[in-house]
């Protein structure tokens, strides 16, 4: 439950990031401040939690004693997104949690096998246990050890004749989920390089992120770009917003959404 948390989180960032979009970071439950009200000035500043809009305005419940509720136009709510500082502590803290399960999972295989013997339906189910928590990792050379983890547990499952159907479905279904993650991850994106914004990502991911970013750029500018453009002009256009960080291939057309 808390790495869901923290990822959702990490989600509301990159999606400000790629368009600016009101519906993604006003949308009910996001934590606001109110600023550049003219006749309520008194409430300029305060904090508050969205919780209902329409295509106009937003009813925005503010962190006062009272709870006062206003309705509010987009130009007067300000999404308070997380620093870079706060997204890197949620970035580390995902891979502390993520490195607990590890050892958690690593002990769990190290008695099982000691217990059990290699041959032994307990020992598959560690192996899968393990390799989940290396997959949770994302990283390209974990998802390698999760998939030797996940065939090395459906090759016991088999050799022991264990005829659970759904415990056979499962490590099926997890290894299948983690060779699509190495295919994926074979060649890394650079988006992943960015700090403390983009998770492990692939050149394919890379295309369409930078996509949607330039269109939500174009658009932020009262630009109307093209539905199809090269990488190459997408890439000087993001290089004007200071994303120097962040490249593309040169030859093939990119679509925008």
């Amino acid at each position: 439950m808390q790495v869901k948390a923290i990822k959702q989180k990490l989600s509301m960032h990159m999606e400000h990031m790629l368009t600016n979009s009101m519906h993604l970071y006003h949308s009910p439950g996001s934590r606001v401040l109110v600023e550049g009200l003219q006749i309520q000035q008194q409430f300029n500043g305060i904090e508050g939690i969205v919780v209902e809009m329409d295509a106009l305005r937003m009813r925005v419940r503010l962190d006062t004693l009272d709870n006062k509720k206003l309705m509010l136009k987009p130009e007067n709510v300000c999404p308070l997104l997380p620093t870079a500082l706060k997204l890197h502590e949620q970035l580390m803290k995902m891979h502390d949690l993520a490195q607990e399960r590890i050892a958690s999972s690593k002990e769990y295989h190290r008695i099982q096998i000691k217990v059990k013997g290699v041959r032994h339906v307990n020992t598959a189910i560690a192996c899968q246990n393990l390799g989940l928590a290396y997959l949770a990792t994302h990283q390209a050379a974990e998802i390698g050890l999760a998939v030797s983890l996940l065939i090395q547990a459906d090759k016991i499952r088999r050799r022991v004749g264990a005829d659970d159907k759904d415990r056979a479905l499962s490590i099926s279904k997890s290894l299948s989920v983690a060779q699509s993650a190495q295919a994926r991850l074979d060649e890394g994106g650079v988006l992943s390089a960015v700090p403390c914004c983009w998770p492990p990502t692939s050149r394919q991911d890379d295309e369409i992120q930078m996509a949607r970013l330039f269109a939500g750029l174009q658009a932020r500018n009262g630009k109307r770009g093209s539905p199809s453009m090269s990488s190459e002009a997408m890439q000087q256009g993001l290089r004007l917003f200071g994303l120097f960080n962040v490249t593309a291939s040169a030859c093939d057309a990119v679509s925008g959404p």
